[in-house]
Formats: structure tokens, C-alpha cells, sequence
């Protein structure tokens, strides 16, 4: 007994002193078990970002998979307003002689493609026009997700797109009648100047006369590329004052294509009238004319 308390003596060594970074050291001895178990960051986000580059967002097709769906016809009737014939055909002058963005050449070719619509067809087409107006839209890389013209428009190959109304793209079934115009006494006459021969009868004419060669002064050259598959471009010798009539004929001898095909000459996104030449229609020299192959 006295004024020293004794202490046994214990196997276990002493404890430490309190430091402050204890816990932190403990902390830090389990941390990188910690981290093992923790999601890392994926080494695929990468690749996964660059899957979508080509493809698309949102559900929306890669710019070089536009939708595309057949050409139907747009038939409506207005609501708001009434058109007669000649504002309409007013009206859709101005549309496309005042467009400013896209590309002029698919303007060109929308504007031909309405204008057979328009006109219901050639005399050959049974369907109103709409499979010529489908091969000139594939020709000219033009696709339509709707299928309609005046619903949702139309995109080009670099995914420009073209917004048409719908009083560009048909008439109104409730077309207002336009007013009566004074009657015309030379109409036998316009009829009698508008009949053009038969471009088997000038070249019967020519050999008869010992005019089936043509001077070489009056030929001109104009190359042609055919709708129809993976035909080269053909070159075609004809006269100056020669028909595009004319030229489709030769076209069909030069490709060898069955005589129940037919040609459509298209120049500058424009079908070409076919008893009209090329000078007279604006052809320039060494230009290229598009001919569509139906049949």
C-alpha cells in the first residue's frame, strides 16, 4: 500500500494517443475497396457518342436516309379564301420567281414536276402525270417523307428543305370560276398553226428532196444522260432547227431501247416541249439534257 497505484501488466500494447487523423488514415485504408465497388465513368461513351454521329437523335434518320414515300396528289378544298384560274396561276409565278433559299436547280425541278401535275399528264400518261413527276424527283435526289408535297414539303440530297402551300401544289376542289372572256373567232386558225408534222414525214420530205444529210454547219451535238439504268451518256447529232421530238426518237434508236419506251427531254429542272428545238427552248452548247425513260 501506498501512494503509487500499481498497474498490471497487460499482453496487448498500450494504446496510441488520440490524433486527429486517425480517422482519415482509417478512412483512407478503406477507400480504395471503396472505389473498386464504385461505378467508374464508361470507356464506351466514346463509342457510344460516335454511333449516333452516322445515325440519328431523337428517332430521326441519318441526313443520308431521308424518309422517302411514293408521290400522291394533294387534294384539298379551301376554307378561308377562293381562288379563280388566273390568280392561281398568278400566285404561283410569283411563288417561284421570289424563292430565295435552296438551290435554284431543285426549284427548277419542283416547278416541272408541279406542272405535270397541273396538267394531268402527257397524253401517254394513264395515271396524271404522277409517275413521270416521280422519276424526275428521283433523278434529281428530291424525296418527300409524307408523299404529299404540301404536307411536310420536300428535302434535297444534302437535306435542304422546300416548303410548298398547298394552293402551289394543286387546285382547290372548289376552284371559283373565273369570268367569262369574250369569245374568239381564230381559234380554228391557232389550232391549224399549232399542228406540227410528223417528225417521220420531214425526214421522209428531206430524203426526197436529197436533204437527208444535213450541212455540218447546221449540226450541233448534245449529250444525254438516260434514266434508264446504267446507260453511259449518249451524244446525239441533230439540226439546229431539229424538234425535241426528234431527238427522243434518236435517243430511243441510239440506246436500243423496245418501241414501247418513250422520252422526255428535261432541261434545267424544265420538261422540254417536244415540237419546239432545243435553241429555241434555251439549250446552250455542250450543256447536258436529262432524257426520262418511261414505258
Amino acid at each position: 500500500m501506498g501512494c503509487c497505484v500499481s498497474r498490471e501488466s497487460s499482453p496487448y500494447p498500450p494504446p496510441q494517443p488520440n490524433n486527429p487523423n486517425s480517422s482519415t488514415r482509417a478512412f483512407t485504408a478503406s477507400q480504395p475497396q471503396s472505389q473498386s465497388q464504385l461505378p467508374r465513368p464508361s470507356t464506351n461513351a466514346s463509342s457510344h457518342s460516335t454511333s449516333h454521329r452516322g445515325g440519328s437523335r431523337h428517332g430521326q434518320p441519318a441526313l443520308a436516309q431521308h424518309l422517302n414515300q411514293p408521290l400522291k396528289l394533294h387534294v384539298w378544298a379551301s376554307r378561308r379564301r377562293t381562288w379563280t384560274r388566273q390568280e392561281l396561276d398568278h400566285e404561283r409565278t410569283e411563288f417561284f420567281d421570289t424563292r430565295t433559299t435552296g438551290r435554284e436547280e431543285i426549284w427548277l425541278t419542283l416547278r416541272a414536276v408541279l406542272e405535270i401535275l397541273w396538267a394531268g399528264g402527257g397524253p401517254e400518261d394513264a395515271d396524271g402525270g404522277i409517275a413521270t413527276a416521280q422519276m424526275m424527283l428521283n433523278a434529281s435526289g428530291i424525296t418527300i417523307p409524307s408523299g404529299d408535297l404540301a404536307v411536310g414539303g420536300a428535302y434535297d440530297a444534302t437535306g435542304q428543305h422546300y416548303k410548298l402551300p398547298e394552293q402551289i401544289v394543286s387546285d382547290p376542289t372548289n376552284l371559283a370560276p373565273s369570268p367569262e372572256a369574250p369569245p374568239h373567232n381564230d381559234e380554228s386558225d391557232k389550232d391549224a398553226e399549232s399542228e406540227e408534222p410528223d417528225e417521220d414525214e420531214i425526214l421522209r420530205r428531206r430524203e426526197e428532196k436529197g436533204k437527208a444529210v444535213v450541212s455540218t454547219k447546221d449540226l450541233m451535238n448534245v449529250r444525254c444522260r438516260l434514266s434508264d439504268g446504267p446507260i453511259p451518256d449518249l451524244v446525239v447529232s441533230i439540226g439546229k432547227d431539229d424538234s425535241v421530238r426528234l431527238l427522243a426518237k434518236k435517243l430511243l434508236e441510239e440506246a436500243t431501247l423496245p418501241p414501247s419506251k418513250h422520252i422526255k427531254i428535261v432541261y434545267l429542272g424544265k420538261v422540254l416541249r417536244e415540237n419546239q428545238s432545243l435553241l429555241a427552248q434555251g439549250w446552250k452548247d455542250d450543256h447536258v439534257v436529262n432524257a426520262m425513260v418511261f414505258g
